[in-house]
């Protein structure tokens, strides 16, 4: 595992500034739409006026996820590693707290986007976070999917015999930690969290894009395949009230 001096060269200077100009570049349509449908359905499913709901963007990145909340009138901090990040952040208005002294019991939502497969310590990372939320508040972590790579890599015992899509999901340095379903939700109930299956009338109800057939079709599959029958490693967890 990389000691936290090699992280912050990864995140400062493997992954220059210039990396904000390639997601703006990339990212279309679907891209913020996804985003939009996650803050409505947080709001929903509080059932509170935005401005009240105080969320927090761990691990922020480029503040995409922050922006938008921001963008619905949430209250929205962000936490994050990497100093560069943290400098955009405070340029387009988000706050920016430290994420080793946060406020007990103070958060509704915590949102963790390709997050925890870069942490040293997920495990005790989670219980900090968890012990961050309020009672009956929620936190999303997605990560990357593992399973299939790690199956292909037991077979083969050689990264060359896997796919550039494959090595994605445990690739060294960059990703330190690879979670499959069971994992992910192991890691959720050491933490005192319990897996939320979300109402997918809600899940619905914040989607978008429903006259397209191609972006209708993945809106439409999107919450069965993750939240009905789930096998994903994308996971909402309650901390019990």
């Amino acid at each position: 595992m990389p000691a936290p001096e090699l992280l912050e060269e990864i995140y400062d200077r493997w992954l220059p500034a210039t990396e904000r100009e390639a997601v703006a570049a990339r990212w279309g349509l679907d891209d913020y739409r996804y985003l939009a449908e996650q803050v409505q359905f947080m709001l929903d499913h509080f059932r509170a006026r935005p401005g009240s709901i105080k969320a927090l963007d761990f691990g922020f990145g480029w503040a995409e996820w922050a922006k938008m909340a921001g963008a619905y009138g949430v209250d929205v901090c962000g936490a994050e590693l990497s100093q560069v990040r943290i400098d955009y952040a405070k340029s387009v208005g988000i706050p920016v707290v430290d994420a080793g002294a946060l406020p007990r019991d103070e958060f509704h939502f915590i949102n963790t986007e390709q997050v925890f497969e870069h942490l040293l310590e997920p495990g005790d990372t989670l219980k900090t976070l968890a012990g961050a939320l309020r009672p009956g508040g929620l936190v999303k972590l997605s990560v990357p999917n593992s399973a299939k790579s790690i199956r292909k890599l037991l077979g083969a015992r050689d990264f060359g015999a896997l796919s550039p899509d494959d090595i994605m999901a445990i690739a060294p340095f960059e990703h330190i930690n690879a979670f499959t379903y069971d994992s992910l939700n192991a890691l959720g109930r050491e933490a005192g969290l319990v897996p939320l299956r979300p109402s997918l009338r809600k899940l619905y109800n914040a989607s978008s894009g429903w006259m397209e057939p191609k972006s209708a079709l993945k809106t439409l599959a999107r919450p069965v395949y993750r939240h009905l029958y789930p096998k994903s490693t994308f996971v909402y967890f309650v901390r019990p009230a």
